[in-house]
């Protein structure tokens, strides 16, 4: 044994043979390639396209496409990629155990990493919670998760991040990112604009790949058109745009209601991130067609913020939607259908027209029971909306905001009183500023009283969105 043993080292260091070559390690599995598999026009949420061998998705809330696979047992998921704007998460769709999860780097805004919902839990309040975890725009990154029988392992870049132990019954899939099939993998994006160079899978213990079969024109089957009012028919004439926003039966649909002029950035897309993040359906209306452009330094940041509306208020149909929200700055003044004044800003007198529009709007949604909405300035909107001759804040507990209206002539005189002189003039019991909750921040005073919710000002705006999902959705 003492001669043996320097010759088996010897053979170690000189590829000598020795007793115990025949061991063989088995190789690793191929990778599939997914992107000819995709068909990007069947994207849940988000425009997605593929060009030149990449799929490119464009910056909106909760852009999401669904992977025509369904991974059984033991497997790895992988994609590389570069954002190139945007400062929001990147999530990976997978299945364990026969439960939908995500794994998503730059999450909630706060550089966080990790998995969610564990145990009910989303990553801010979970054990898989990562800080100080960042995507850098401009560089390639590569995230990938490997599903074991009894865990969960996610890697940045071949850092481990993640290692949860699991059999699957733990996870659960938050609405935002929710797929139509639960046995799917898929990739979601957050307000970024990102490119993905490869999309891939892999069975690491010979269990199949489920492929979904394309499409094709023999297999669709037809489809019925959706149910469209005379009423719609005559307002949209060829424009079939209000049609195609139609969302799937069965999910909550709220009408987010902006001025094409003036409107406040931050109490249009705060409201709208928490109704998406919850799986709500938005649908954007104006009083027009036109883009609509929101006050300077109004929670745009660099970018020029400008929306566009997908309907105008005529093409309004209540039928569709379960709650409307009326979003604040100057330019809301323009649908106050009762207001007595005129504004020194002529954009904000409006149209009459569109004025009648608003008021019908807030009048059916109320005698359909259902959530009528405003956030700061355009709690104006609700102020001066008639139902049945009176205005329907009369009697109603109400926050509005301190700051000032728009200037022009009020009580027959030039004047630029507090946005609070409007639903106080037509008989709203006025919440003190500040009030609710937390004394020292309007950050939480939102005020729901019956089937009218009212939003003090932009800082609620995140608020009045998390307010609106609890009412859709207890």
């Amino acid at each position: 044994m003492r001669v043996l043993l320097p010759l088996l080292i010897a053979g170690l260091c000189f590829d000598m043979p020795i007793p115990c070559q025949s061991v063989t390690y088995a190789q690793s599995p191929p990778w599939q390639d997914l992107l000819p598999t995709i068909e990007t026009e069947k994207a849940v949420a988000g425009q997605w396209s593929i060009k030149e061998k990449s799929l490119t998705v464009k910056a909106s809330d909760g852009a999401r496409l669904m992977l025509p696979v369904a991974p059984q047992g033991e497997y790895d998921f992988r994609v590389t990629f570069t954002r190139h704007t945007g400062r929001d998460s990147i999530a990976m769709i997978f299945v364990h155990g026969g439960k939908q999860a995500t794994f998503e780097i730059d999450a909630w805004n706060q550089h966080l990493a990790g998995v969610q919902n564990v145990r009910g839990q989303d990553l801010r309040s979970n054990a898989t919670r990562q800080e100080n975890r960042s995507l850098k725009n401009g560089r390639r990154h590569t995230m990938t998760v490997e599903v074991r029988k009894d865990s969960v392992r996610c890697l940045l870049d071949k850092e481990e991040l993640v290692r949860h132990q699991t059999d699957g019954s733990d996870l659960s899939m938050t609405n935002f990112w929710r797929l139509p099939r639960a046995n799917c993998l898929g990739i979601g994006v957050w307000n970024s604009q990102v490119t993905f160079h490869s999309v891939e899978v892999r069975s690491v213990d010979q269990s199949p790949l489920k492929m979904l079969a394309k499409a094709t024109s023999s297999s669709n089957q037809p489809t019925t058109a959706p149910k469209v009012s005379s009423k719609a028919k005559r307002n949209s004439a060829a424009d079939d745009s209000s049609a195609k926003m139609k969302p799937k039966k069965g999910r909550k649909r709220v009408l987010i209601v902006i001025a094409n002029q003036d409107f406040f950035y931050r109490e249009y897309a705060e409201p709208r991130a928490e109704l998406e993040r919850a799986g709500i359906h938005v649908t954007v209306a104006a009083g027009t067609k036109a883009a609509c452009r929101p006050h300077a330094n109004s929670g745009q940041g660099n970018r020029s913020g400008i929306v566009q509306p997908d309907i105008t208020l005529s093409q309004v149909e209540v039928g569709d939607y379960d709650a409307v929200l009326f979003s604040g700055g100057w330019g809301a003044s323009c649908y106050q259908y009762a207001f007595p004044g005129r504004y020194n800003n002529r954009v904000y007198n409006g149209n009459p027209s569109i004025k009648k529009e608003a008021n019908r709007i807030v009048n059916e949604f109320l005698a359909a029971d259902k959530y009528t909405c405003a956030l700061c300035n355009a709690v104006s909107v609700l102020a001066w909306a008639r139902v049945n001759g009176k205005s329907p804040l009369a009697g109603k507990r109400v926050c509005a905001p301190t700051r000032a209206a728009a200037a022009g002539i009020y009580n027959g005189r030039q004047a630029q009183p507090s946005c609070r002189w409007h639903p106080e003039v037509n008989g709203a019991r006025m919440s003190p500023p500040g009030s609710i909750g937390r004394s020292n921040t309007a950050a939480d005073d939102v005020l729901v009283d019956g089937k009218i919710i009212t939003g003090e000002d932009d800082i609620s705006a995140r608020e009045m969105g998390r307010r609106i999902v609890q009412v859709l959705l207890q």
